[in-house]
């Protein structure tokens, strides 16, 4: 039986039935699996390296393929689908081509590429913050780590002053008192030195602000140890 060419025309696949069959990794990258797609789902093919090429699919997947880049484009875009409707590309990618890496290209031409994230923007947000410090007792020497939320300061009365120690800064509490049972604590730092580390800490929306290190005691006097014995620290 003879068929008519007109039909035998028709009753060709279409150029998107091409089913392509690769290796890709899992999500933790300790294996690979076999997986197919259709030719309609690809983006476009790119040269890696020297005898190396890769597919990559319009969701912005990258296939890396052990073949060079004219052959991969004659499988692909030069198919005879009538006679070899699937590309199994299973023995060239996968493990077969783990250690290419498909260039990067502008998002002027990939369709795929994410828009540019500034992951340096900070959050808007305005979060609690906790706020660790060394609390000075007012007309003495004595130190003690203390805590405070940032929404447990009377932030209207926070003021700063020149004391023996130098520059000092002021919080008056909301509520509950301070480690010498004081409701202004006094820290050892200025006023624009803790206003700017807590500004920056709120527009990064941080949860807490260790100041520990810039409020301690420090030693005034120099004070060296005994002969032969050291620091703690």
């Amino acid at each position: 039986m003879t068929i008519n060419p007109k039909f035998n025309k028709r009753l060709l696949p279409d150029a998107e039935d091409l089913i392509v069959r690769a290796q890709v990794s899992t999500s933790d990258g300790k294996a690979f699996v076999p997986l197919s797609f259709t030719r309609e789902r690809i983006d476009y093919l790119t040269a890696v390296s020297e005898g190396v090429s890769g597919i990559v699919l319009k969701n912005g997947a990258k296939i890396p393929v052990n073949m060079p880049y004219e052959a991969l484009e004659a499988k692909v875009y030069f198919a005879d689908i009538l006679n070899e409707p699937v590309l199994d590309l299973r023995a060239l990618t996968g493990p077969y081509a783990a250690a290419a890496v498909l260039p990067a290209l502008s998002a002027e031409f990939d369709a795929a590429a994410a828009p540019a994230v500034d992951g340096d923007k900070p959050p808007m947000v305005n979060k609690e913050l906790t706020i660790a410090v060394f609390v000075r007792q007012a007309e003495q020497q004595n130190f003690q780590m203390f805590f405070v939320k940032d929404t447990n300061i009377n932030w209207a009365g926070v003021d700063g002053e020149d004391g023996r120690n130098g520059k000092l800064t002021k919080l008056p509490l909301r509520s509950s008192v301070g480690p010498f049972g004081e409701k202004n604590i006094i820290i050892d730092i200025s006023r624009p030195t803790f206003m700017e580390f807590y500004n920056k800490a709120k527009m990064q929306g941080l949860d807490e602000l260790d100041l520990r290190e810039w409020t301690r005691r420090r030693d005034p006097d120099g004070i060296k140890p005994p002969k032969g014995v050291k620091p703690p620290f």
